[in-house]
């Protein structure tokens, strides 16, 4: 009896029928951990009012020199006290951003170009306003200067002494975090309402402040109402509340404080209490989560409907409300990597 043939037809003899499988689901993509916009202060500029600048007003902080001594029935003998407001001045300027995809894609293409632009879209409208709202904190304005306060770890007093100073003498620690707040205080800065400040700290930060093992630390893991967790809490120490960000001010020592460099060797963390800044906008806009408009008909740019534009744009800034609300804690870091 011959032996049987085996002849199956096997996947490189079909290779011409068989196609690459594309998954809809798509993968995780990075996502910027952001704080500092839901924690500004909201002001808004009318529509109508003809006015694309902001003045936001403060009275003076109490002073017992305007207290004056009366005598019976005799008139006071110096000039009245004349109140003057304090304020704070800012622009708004107009950002966007866009994308175009061919009337052929668009009508064709797999995934969906659209959804995810108007995910990516939000994405990096909302690390814009917290870098301006960082920015404005850590170096002020040309047309507004008012910036937070500048503390350097360790015995450093200034930027330059802080980059000579060593690293393991120069890590962000809970004492640095209480000298912050301290002085907080002593500038009597407004808390929030639950009566705490607001810490937003670079995750080599938390990783120093988190090795000492401080038993003064209360977790958010350790909270019993969900409410109380906030996005990015890192927990609270102190009356104050730690939070991450992974939008922090990187700075090269050897460079110029408050310029941004990636990877840079001291990282500015910002402490501060309710109001210490501003995020003024006009009214109807959402600087971290704008509206994005799909436009599709045919206009003189666009006479054949060749292309669909995906376009998203609000009109706001930030700005330093009060230089005594908040301090700049500029530190060095410990971590290496792995």
């Amino acid at each position: 009896m011959p032996p049987p043939v085996y002849g199956a037809a096997t996947t490189t003899d079909k290779a011409s029928e068989y196609r690459l499988y594309f998954s809809k689901s798509l993968l995780e993509h990075q996502i910027d951990v952001l704080q500092l916009y839901n924690l500004a202060y909201q002001v808004e500029i009318p529509t109508g009012q003809g006015a694309k600048t902001i003045r936001m007003f403060r009275p003076p902080v109490a002073n017992v020199a305007n207290i004056i001594t009366l005598s019976e029935g005799q008139p006071p003998s110096t000039a009245p006290y004349k109140l003057i407001f304090e304020y704070i001045t800012r622009t708004l300027q107009q950002y966007g951003g866009y994308a175009q995809v061919s009337d052929i894609v668009d009508e064709t293409e797999f995934l969906n170009t659209g959804d995810s632009l108007m995910t990516k879209f939000g994405e990096e409208a909302a690390l814009w306003a917290d870098q301006l709202i960082r920015n404005a904190c850590i170096n002020g304005t040309t047309e507004e200067p008012t910036m937070f306060g500048k503390y350097y770890v360790g015995a450093a007093t200034t930027y330059a002494a802080l980059e000579a100073q060593a690293t393991n003498a120069s890590g962000m620690s809970s004492k640095e975090l209480t000298n912050a707040v301290t002085k907080l205080r002593i500038q009597r800065a407004p808390t929030f309402s639950d009566g705490t400040y607001a810490a937003v700290f670079s995750p080599e930060q938390e990783k120093d402040v988190l090795d000492e093992g401080n038993n003064g630390w209360v977790y958010a893991s350790a909270f019993q109402k969900p409410e109380q967790i906030w996005k990015g809490l890192i927990g609270t120490f102190m009356g104050i509340k730690v939070m991450r960000t992974t939008n922090a001010m990187y700075q090269a020592g050897s460079g110029t404080e408050g310029v941004f460099v990636a990877g840079g060797d001291i990282i500015a963390a910002l402490v501060f209490g309710k109001d210490a800044f501003a995020c003024p906008k006009l009214a109807g806009e959402s600087p971290a989560a704008p509206k994005v408009n799909t436009i599709t008909q045919p206009d003189s740019a666009n006479p054949f409907g060749q292309f669909v534009t995906y376009v998203w744009k609000s009109f706001f800034n930030g700005v330093t409300c009060n230089s005594a609300f908040g301090i700049t804690v500029q530190s060095k870091y410990n971590y290496t990597g792995v």
